[in-house]
C-alpha cells in the first residue's frame, strides 16, 4: 500500500486491481493540487483497511476485485462515520451492476475510459454534493426508468414527493449542483437543502444517486 497523506487536501483512495488502470487514474488525479492520492490498493481487504486508517473523502472503486466485490467497499464508505463518497470506476456493465452500486451507496458511476478531466470533474462534483454519471450509464438508467412502475405505485401518502421536490430531484439527476438548482428555481441554497433532506427522508435514502434510483423504481421521475 503506497501511502502519501496530506491533511490539507481532499484525500482520494483508488481501489483497482489492474496496475495500468490504477496508474492512469493516479496520474489523472495528481494534476489537481487540491486532491491527494493517499493510497492505491488492489483488493477489498486492503481497501477496508485503508478506509479505516486513512479516512479518504473520495474512493474510486472497481466492482470486480480479486478477493470479492467492490460493492463491499461501497457499503463501507456509506457506513463510514466521516465524509466518504464512493465513485464506481468500471467498464460498462449490465443494469444490475449499475443499480447494485447505487443501492449500496455509490455517489457516482464513471467508465474506465473517462478522460482525466472527466475524472477530476466527477470527484469535484461529488465533493460539492453532485452525482456524476457518465452519459452511457445515464442513458442506460433512463431505459430502466422507462420500464418502472406507474407513479406513486407502492408509496404511502406520506412518501409522495411534492411538485417542487420532484423538480429539485430531476435537476440533481441531471448533474446540477445544489447552488445551480437554487439559481434555477430562484430559491436559496438553504431551501434546496431542506428539499433534499425531505426527499431523503421520504424515500429513505442518504445520497442523490440513491434518491434518483429509488424515485425511478417508484415511477416518480
Amino acid at each position: 500500500m503506497d501511502v502519501t497523506p496530506d491533511q490539507t487536501r481532499k484525500r482520494v483512495l483508488i481501489v483497482e486491481d489492474k496496475e495500468p488502470t490504477s496508474r492512469r487514474l493516479a496520474k489523472s488525479i495528481s494534476v489537481d493540487r487540491g486532491l491527494d492520492i493517499v493510497a492505491c490498493v488492489q483488493d477489498v481487504a486492503l481497501a477496508l483497511e485503508a478506509l479505516h486508517l486513512l479516512r479518504p473523502h473520495v474512493v474510486l472503486v472497481d466492482l470486480g476485485l480479486p478477493d470479492g466485490s467492490g460493492l463491499d467497499v461501497i457499503s463501507a464508505c456509506a457506513r463510514a462515520p466521516f465524509e466518504c463518497h464512493a465513485i464506481v470506476i468500471s467498464i460498462f456493465g449490465d443494469e444490475e451492476r449499475v443499480l447494485s452500486a447505487i443501492r449500496h451507496g455509490a455517489s457516482g458511476y464513471l467508465q474506465k475510459g473517462a478522460t482525466p478531466d472527466d475524472i477530476i470533474r466527477g470527484i469535484r462534483s461529488v465533493l460539492q454534493g453532485g452525482a456524476p454519471i457518465s452519459p452511457q450509464i445515464a442513458r442506460h438508467m433512463l431505459q430502466l426508468l422507462a420500464r418502472a412502475p406507474l407513479p406513486n405505485e407502492g408509496l404511502s401518502p406520506a412518501g409522495v414527493l411534492t411538485e417542487r421536490e420532484l423538480e429539485v430531484l430531476q435537476s440533481l439527476s441531471r448533474g446540477y449542483k445544489r447552488q445551480e438548482v437554487a439559481d434555477q428555481f430562484g430559491i436559496t441554497l438553504g431551501t434546496v437543502g431542506s428539499h433534499v433532506s425531505s426527499i431523503y427522508k421520504k424515500l429513505e435514502v442518504n445520497s442523490n444517486t440513491r434518491a434518483v434510483a429509488k424515485a425511478g423504481e417508484l415511477g416518480l421521475l
